[in-house]
């Protein structure tokens, strides 16, 4: 297992590696492919605000010092503006750190994020039934499925079935590793 996990700010060089490697179903995985995007606004969000204090929201994940990916947080409400506001989280792992735990390590450490930093009640998060690996990342983490949003998503020409998960504040164990 890797040594040390690492949450920080994202770069441009960053952005230059996540567009090499996102661009295309094998580097994205089939279920974040949505073909090719324009990555321009993200660098212009980039400048502005560093991907930081908005409605979506990106950190870099390195493992010993090395870039390993992404995780997003999006803001999304079940009501009032004012009052009804929870985090959705995604990850995105560049192809060759799949597969060690990194994107649970990673998640995980984003939801302390947003339990110490915001105050957010729930965090939740999405994924494909076929998913089994981000199925299993969010159990270990401590989210639960809540239901199936059913044809919520397009991709690859077709519509797509949404598992829904979430975790509360009072779920979470901010000490845990």
């Amino acid at each position: 297992m890797p040594d040390h996990l690492a949450l920080r700010p994202v770069t441009e060089a960053d952005l230059d590696a996540f567009d090499s490697a996102f661009q295309s179903e094998s580097g994205a995985t089939p279920y974040q492919w949505f073909g090719f995007t324009p990555t321009i606004a993200l660098r212009e969000v980039l400048r502005a605000r560093g991907l930081l204090a908005g409605a979506d929201n990106m950190l870099a994940v390195t493992v010993d010092g090395e870039l390993a990916g992404r995780v997003e947080w999006l803001e999304r409400r079940w009501g009032r503006r004012d009052t009804s506001l929870c985090w959705e989280i995604a990850a995105g792992l560049l192809p060759d750190w799949r597969g060690r735990g990194i994107g649970t390590r990673a998640q995980r450490e984003l939801v302390r994020y947003l339990f110490t930093h915001t105050r957010v009640e729930r965090v939740q998060a999405t994924t494909d039934p076929e998913n089994i690996a981000e199925t299993r990342c969010l159990e270990k983490i401590g989210f639960r499925l809540e239901g199936v949003v059913r044809r919520a998503q397009w991709r690859g020409g077709r519509w797509h079935d949404q598992l829904l998960f979430s975790i509360l504040r009072d779920e979470f164990d901010l000490a845990s590793g």
